[in-house]
C-alpha cells in the first residue's frame, strides 16, 4: 500500500505568502516540485543564471506580469543563495530575466495545487538517503516554525513524525509517489535528477527546456551551471556570512551537494529506516535502487 501526503497536515504548513500566491498561478507557470534537500537551490541558480524566472513562493511574492519581489522579512535568508541576493539587486531586477515560463518553488504536496490552472510540473528528485539527511541539516541549523523544528540526531527525527505522514521516510515515497500521478494530468511534466543536474547539467536541462519553447544554447546552460557549481555557490554564501559583525561560527545552507553523500555516515542502524518497501519501489520509480529489507534479501536467494 501507498501512503498519501495527510491533507490536513500538509494545509496546516502552507504559509500565508504561499497561499496569496497561488491564487496568481496560471497556465504559464510550471511547479518545481521537491522534497526539501532534493536540490531547489541548484535548479533555482541554474534557471536564474540563464535568464529564466525560477521564484521562491515561500519568499518572494508573485506578480500578475510574471515578476516577484522578494519580501524583506526574508532577507536574510535570500542574502545567503547567489540567486536570490543576485535578483533582489538593482543589477538582477525583473528586466534581467525573461517573465514566462515561471518556475514556481513548492515543497508542498500536489493537493495544494488541486483546481489550479498550471501548466505544468518539473519533479525534482534525489536519492532518499542523501535529501533526507540534508532536509535534517538544515532544518536543524535553520527552522523556525515550530513545526519545521527537529531533534539534533538525525535518527530521532528519521522516527517521526512526519511533515504529512507518521515518519520522514514515508514523507518521501507520499511526496514522490502524489507527484508522479499528478503529472499525468499535466500537458509538460519532467524529472530532474539532482544528480543529472550536478554531472550532466546541459543534457537533461535542453530536452526539459525545449518541451516548454523556451529558447535557450546549449553554451548558456552550461555557463548557467558552471555559474551555479558547489564552490561558486559557497563562496557567495561564505562572503555573506563573514558580514556578520558576531564573530561566531555558523551553520551554511550551501553544505556540500554531494552526489551519494550518504556512503560517508550510513550506519546498519539508520540503514534500517530505508529498507521499507514503499520506500524502494518508489524510489525505483525514479531511477534509485536502495538494499533490500535483510529478510527479503535473504528469501529472494
Amino acid at each position: 500500500m501507498t501512503h498519501r501526503p495527510d491533507s490536513t497536515l500538509a494545509r496546516a504548513r502552507l504559509s500565508e505568502l504561499y497561499a496569496d500566491n497561488l491564487k496568481q498561478l496560471g497556465p504559464r507557470d510550471i511547479v518545481v516540485a521537491s522534497c526539501g534537500g532534493a536540490g531547489q537551490s541548484l535548479i533555482g541558480n541554474i534557471l536564474f543564471e540563464a535568464g529564466l524566472n525560477y521564484v521562491d513562493a515561500y519568499t518572494e511574492r508573485l506578480q500578475a506580469d510574471g515578476t516577484a519581489v522578494g519580501v524583506r522579512t526574508h532577507a536574510a535568508y535570500r542574502d545567503r543563495l547567489a540567486s536570490l541576493h543576485d535578483k533582489d539587486s538593482e543589477a538582477g531586477g525583473p528586466g534581467a530575466i525573461r517573465p514566462w515560463p515561471r518556475f514556481v518553488k513548492s515543497h508542498h504536496p500536489p493537493e495544494i495545487f488541486d483546481g489550479l490552472p498550471v501548466g505544468g510540473v518539473w519533479i525534482i528528485v534525489r536519492d532518499p538517503r542523501d535529501a533526507l539527511y540534508s532536509l535534517h541539516q538544515w532544518r536543524r541549523s535553520f527552522g523556525e516554525e515550530e513545526w519545521d523544528k527537529v531533534p539534533d540526531e538525525f535518527e530521532d527525527w528519521l522516527r517521526g513524525p512526519g511533515d504529512f505522514s507518521s515518519n520522514p521516510v514515508e514523507d518521501w515515497s507520499a511526496f514522490y509517489q502524489a507527484w508522479e500521478e499528478q503529472a499525468q494530468g499535466y500537458e509538460h511534466a519532467t524529472v530532474l535528477r539532482f544528480e543529472d543536474l550536478k554531472q550532466r547539467p546541459v543534457e537533461v536541462l535542453e530536452p526539459a527546456l525545449r518541451e516548454l519553447a523556451v529558447d535557450i544554447t546549449a553554451d548558456t546552460l552550461r555557463a548557467a551551471a558552471e555559474a551555479s557549481s558547489f564552490e561558486r555557490m559557497r563562496a557567495h554564501e561564505d562572503a555573506v556570512v563573514a558580514q556578520d559583525a558576531t564573530g561566531e561560527r555558523q551553520p551554511r545552507m550551501i553544505r556540500k551537494g554531494a552526489v551519494s553523500g550518504w556512503t560517508s555516515w550510513m550506519t546498519p542502524g539508520l540503514a534500517g529506516y530505508f529498507s521499507d518497501p514503499e520506500l524502494g519501489a518508489v524510489a525505483r520509480q525514479y531511477g534509485y535502487d536502495l538494499p533490500a529489507p535483510a529478510g527479503q534479501a535473504q528469501s529472494a536467494g
